[in-house]
């Protein structure tokens, strides 16, 4: 019996080799790839955080009590060209504040303001 298991090592030895080195590897492979599938989900988090915490930034005063802050909208605005992922939702946003902002404010701001709006839809309408 100890002969025939003997014979069945050395006959199929590399080939156990083979599948020991595997195992031995498999779980390096299974800790990597559940790394790269945890920092991934995580980045998506941190996208949706960053997204939703610019619109916001976008449309809320900093203070309540004070007016909207128009430098600060438009690097907003701007900003919004790096969420890929969310250009179409930035695109009915900003079509949407478009029309909603065209009267408001003083003109001469109101022109930058829209200048910039105008300019990012123009951007994301030629990725989409």
């Amino acid at each position: 019996m100890i002969s025939i298991m003997w014979k069945w090592l050395t006959d199929n030895g590399t080939a156990l080799g083979v599948i020991l080195a595997l195992l031995a590897v498999l779980p390096f492979f299974w800790g990597a790839l559940q790394y790269i599938l945890i920092k991934r989900a995580e980045d998506r988090r941190l996208r949706f955080t960053a997204f939703h915490d610019l619109i916001k930034k976008l449309v809320e005063p900093e203070n309540p009590n004070e007016p909207m802050r128009l430098d600060r909208q438009i690097a907003v605005i701007y900003e919004l060209r790096n969420f890929k992922d969310y250009y179409p939702v930035s695109l009915r946003i900003l079509k949407g504040l478009k029309s909603d902002w065209a009267s408001k404010g003083p003109p001469d701001q109101r022109a930058r303001l829209m200048e910039e709006l105008e300019l990012t839809i123009k951007h994301i309408e030629r990725r989409v």
